[in-house]
C-alpha cells in the first residue's frame, strides 16, 4: 500500500487541508459538476445529424406547423385537410433531427488563474460537457496539449471527465491554444472559452458572435479587453446559478 495524502483548497484557495490516505490502486476523482442550462443554439448550418429533435425547420423531425406551398416542396407533406379548406396547397413543417456540435476550450495557463480559479474553470468545463452531453449534443473539449475529439454518449462522459481529473494545467497562452489545429480548425459547430479576466483574448466582439462564445471567470484582475463575455461568472457562490440560467440573459448580447 502506497502512501498519499489528500489535499485540497476548497473553496478559496487561501489554505489547504491535508490527510493521510493508503491507496491500494489508482482512484480518479471527477471534478464536481453542476445543473446547466439548454444546449446553445449552433448558428446555420452546424450541426450534425443526429436524433435530436430541435426547434430548426428540416425534413425528418416533429411538426412544427403548417405554411403554403412553395415549388420544389414534397407532395409528401402537402396537408390535404388544410388544403381543402383554405382552397391552396398547404404543408407541413417538420423539425430537424440534427445534433449539435460544441467544442469546450479550457484556458489551463496558470498565470490568468488566481485562488481556486483554475479548479472552478475545470468545474465549469466539465458541467458543460456533462449537461450538453445529456441533452444530446456531440461534446468536445481542448486545452494546452490536449484534446478530446466531438462525440456523444455517455461514454464521451466519462471520457471527457476522466482527461479534466489528470489536468494539471499548461503553460500556453490562450491566443496560442485557440491558434493550433484543433482549435482553428473547429468549423462544425459553437465553441465555447473558458477563461478568467486576466486572459489576453485575441479578435474582438464582431468575430466571435457567431461562432464563439465566452465565458469568463472573475479573479479581480485588472481590465479584460477582448470579446464580450457571454456568461460572466462573478463571484464563487454564483456559479451554480448562473451554469443553470445565467447564460439565458447573455446570449440575447452575443
Amino acid at each position: 500500500m502506497t502512501p498519499a495524502r489528500l489535499t485540497t483548497g476548497f473553496p478559496f484557495g487561501l489554505w489547504e487541508a491535508a490527510v493521510p490516505v493508503g491507496v491500494e490502486k489508482p482512484l480518479i476523482v471527477w471534478p464536481r459538476t453542476f445543473p446547466v442550462g439548454p444546449v446553445p443554439p449552433v448558428c446555420g448550418e452546424r450541426q450534425v445529424e443526429g436524433n435530436v429533435s430541435r426547434t430548426k425547420v428540416g425534413s425528418s423531425g416533429d411538426m412544427l406547423g403548417v405554411r403554403p406551398y412553395r415549388r420544389g416542396d414534397s407532395p409528401r407533406r402537402i396537408h390535404w385537410g388544410q388544403s381543402a379548406r383554405h382552397d391552396r396547397l398547404i404543408v407541413c413543417e417538420l423539425a430537424s433531427n440534427a445534433r449539435p456540435v460544441i467544442q469546450l476550450v479550457l484556458d489551463a495557463d496558470p498565470r490568468v488563474h488566481a485562488g481556486a480559479s483554475f479548479e472552478w474553470a475545470i468545474r465549469v468545463v466539465a458541467s458543460f460537457a456533462k449537461g450538453w452531453l445529456e441533452d444530446g449534443a456531440q461534446v468536445g473539449v481542448a486545452w494546452a496539449g490536449h484534446d478530446v475529439a466531438p462525440a456523444s454518449g455517455q461514454a464521451q462522459i466519462l471520457r471527457i471527465l476522466d482527461a479534466l481529473a489528470a489536468l494539471t494545467g499548461g503553460d500556453v497562452p490562450l491566443p496560442d491554444v485557440l491558434a493550433c489545429p484543433r482549435c482553428r480548425g473547429f468549423r462544425d459547430g459553437l465553441q465555447v472559452i473558458v477563461t478568467t479576466d486576466r486572459a489576453h483574448a485575441p479578435g474582438c466582439g464582431a468575430c466571435a458572435a457567431e461562432s464563439q462564445r465566452w465565458v469568463i471567470l472573475a479573479t479581480g484582475g485588472p481590465p479584460r479587453h477582448g470579446p464580450p463575455p457571454w456568461l460572466a461568472l462573478d463571484a464563487v457562490e454564483n456559479i451554480p446559478a448562473l451554469l443553470r440560467g445565467g447564460w439565458r440573459e447573455a446570449q440575447h448580447g452575443s
